[in-house]
């Protein structure tokens, strides 16, 4: 006699649904850093620029223009990065969905997965029951026969 849990198939639909979750988790986590790296190589363009402006000064160059060209850089690179941080924020919202989503169906499969440990061990303890009782039914055929010789 051989364990079979009847709740098998949906424990395996489960599996693949935890982990397609887990993949949809792991592409938003990756989205987030992307972004996050994106916003971070826009701060140091603007300390760049800031840096040359400070080249430019430093050789007593006067070129107002160059200064005032690099100034609207930094200014219209204020505004892209404040755009990428709500961005950022959206994605990280996404990441926490994802995530919730993960963890319902963590939980999902775990209930299945105990449920099939405590039947398998419910199976066992029949299984060794029965098998106890045939041992101790053949204990007594043997026993009746001795007695009766």
């Amino acid at each position: 006699m051989k364990f079979k849990f009847r709740l098998d198939t949906i424990l395996r639909h489960r599996k693949i649904e935890q982990d397609l979750a887990q993949k949809e988790f792991s592409i938003a986590q990756q989205a987030v850093r992307d972004q996050l790296a994106h916003i971070k190589k826009l701060y140091a363009s603007i300390d760049d620029s800031r840096a040359q402006i400070e080249a430019i000064q430093a050789a007593g160059g006067a070129c107002s223009s160059q200064i005032n060209s690099i100034e609207l850089f930094i200014e219209g690179q204020i505004l892209i990065i404040a755009r990428e941080r709500q961005r950022a924020r959206e994605l990280m919202q996404i990441e926490e969905e994802k995530h919730e989503v993960l963890v319902l169906k963590m939980q999902d499969f775990k209930v299945l997965e105990k449920m099939k440990e405590k039947k398998k061990e419910e199976f066992r303890k029949i299984k060794n029951k029965k098998i106890q009782k045939n041992i101790d039914d053949m204990v007594t055929m043997r026993f009746k026969n001795e007695v009766a010789s």
